[in-house]
């Protein structure tokens, strides 16, 4: 089976369904990459990545990116790289650590949401002072 290893992303041409240059492009799409970088990433302009974007676009029976890449990961086109998957299972343990540590994890939660409703908000009379509260 043919694979090809973006950065985060892994790849996987099962059944032989796309051709060298379209996994990379489907593995690079994942990235979240515009036509433009995927042309120089992988050696040639963006009318070329963008043939091979609608190209992945159509074998994945898709009309948009998103929906190409949530299927590439439903039916096993695309994964998550190892090293992606353990910095996601260091951040999670690194956040339970610091709920454990506040008791029941209140008072964090607590913290992160007194943030929010410390929010200023400036009334329009104050950002546009041509406007002195008058009817436009």
């Amino acid at each position: 089976m043919q694979t090809f290893t973006a950065t985060e992303f892994t790849a996987c041409n099962l059944n032989h369904r796309f051709t060298n240059a379209e996994l990379e492009t489907l593995a690079w799409m994942a990235e979240g990459k515009e036509n433009s970088a995927i042309g120089l990433l992988r050696g040639h302009g963006e009318p070329g990545a963008k043939k091979l974007v609608s190209s992945v676009l159509h074998k994945l029976d898709c009309n948009n990116r998103c929906l190409a890449i949530a299927r590439a990961f439903a039916n096993g086109y695309l994964k998550a790289s190892k090293s992606t998957l353990q910095t996601i299972a260091a951040l999670l343990i690194i956040v339970s650590g610091l709920t454990a540590g506040t008791g029941t994890g209140d008072s964090f939660l607590r913290t992160a949401s007194s943030r929010s409703q410390a929010t200023h908000r400036v009334r329009w009379e104050e950002v546009l002072p041509g406007n002195h509260g008058g009817a436009a």
